[in-house]
């Protein structure tokens, strides 16, 4: 892990038993007990990116126990919880699976689902919340899912871990823009690494085919030579069979894709923190050119992006 990360805790103050109870109550519904008498280590730091929630903490001999309820502004029921152990180890259970995670393993969990965990001597751990919802939006569903370990082998969950540590250390410095692009892609690749063991049992190739292609897309949306032959090419499969799964939602793979790109086009350009010029935005969403993009913007929208853009900061500073 980054080791700006690694330090941070060293930096700050620690917390009394008291407070550190408290505060685990507040911000994981968790009741909080202690296994040994050494309690010089209560630190922990919190900081958001892109929408994604960040936690450091130090949770050395500590027992993490669920408390009933949906947590502080229902986060439980709308997000993904990622578990990455910086050091030391740390046991999980939830729904009669219990799992071990030693320096560098990677964890996902619904913790909508009672769960506990328990951490060793001199253990640190980085959690973050995922959005649910983002991850529906790329096929995934998360209802009474257990545990996932990602494999610690793999080049995915080596890259998934980098990323995140890398926005970790560095996201509250980023402009507002790159720190939603980030997040972007942390999310996708989570998705992609999770995929095969959240996939629902009774979802079969069709559905789990289509789900992919449609992250395939999401993750190459600014690629203005992606076409229907480029995402059969990735999916393995033929281009009348992956028309055919489109085609069975009511809409084409081209379709599909210039939604996609007008709708990243129109949250850039209504940001208020952009800093993208109209020809850079079209050229990011996979325009053509600039011209092209406008016209496909105006009659999607009603307007070009230029006002769309202008009645964006008069809204934002209303």
């Amino acid at each position: 892990m980054d080791h700006d990360i690694a330090h941070l805790l060293d930096t700050l103050p620690g917390m009394t038993a008291d407070e550190w109870q408290k505060a685990v109550r507040q911000a994981w519904s968790m009741q909080c007990r202690f296994n040994g008498d050494d309690r010089g280590n209560l630190k922990c730091a919190y900081w958001s990116m892109g929408g994604l929630s960040f936690t450091l903490a130090d949770v050395s001999d500590q027992r993490w126990e669920y408390l009933p309820g949906s947590g502080h502004n229902n986060w439980r029921d709308e997000t993904i919880l990622v578990l990455i152990t910086h050091s030391g180890v740390i046991e999980l259970e939830q729904s009669d699976m219990k799992t071990r995670l030693t320096a560098g393993s990677l964890l996902v969990l619904d913790p909508g689902t009672q769960y506990t965990q328990v951490g060793d001597r001199d253990t640190r751990g980085m959690m973050l919340r995922i959005p649910k919802v983002a991850l529906e939006r790329r096929g995934m569903e998360f209802a009474n899912r257990g545990m996932v370990v990602a494999d610690p082998a793999s080049g995915d969950t080596r890259m998934l871990k980098s990323l995140i540590a890398s926005a970790a250390a560095y996201g509250e410095r980023s402009s507002p823009q790159c720190a939603k692009l980030v997040a972007e892609h942390l999310i996708d690749l989570m998705q992609i690494i999770a995929a095969d063991s959240w996939a629902p049992r009774s979802v079969g190739r069709s559905a789990t085919l289509l789900a992919y292609a449609k992250r395939f897309i999401e993750r190459n949306v600014s690629n203005e030579q992606l076409d229907i032959e480029a995402v059969a090419k990735a999916m393995g499969t033929s281009t009348r069979y992956i028309a055919r799964l489109f085609a069975s939602e009511g809409t084409t793979i081209m379709r599909y894709l210039w939604r996609l790109r007008l709708e990243r086009a129109k949250g850039i350009l209504t940001d208020p923190e952009s800093p993208l010029r109209i020809n850079e935005v079209a050229w990011q969403c996979g325009f053509a050119s600039a011209a092209h993009f406008s016209r496909m913007f105006k009659k999607a929208f009603g307007v070009n992006p230029k006002e769309a853009r202008r009645l964006a900061s008069i809204e934002a500073k209303a």
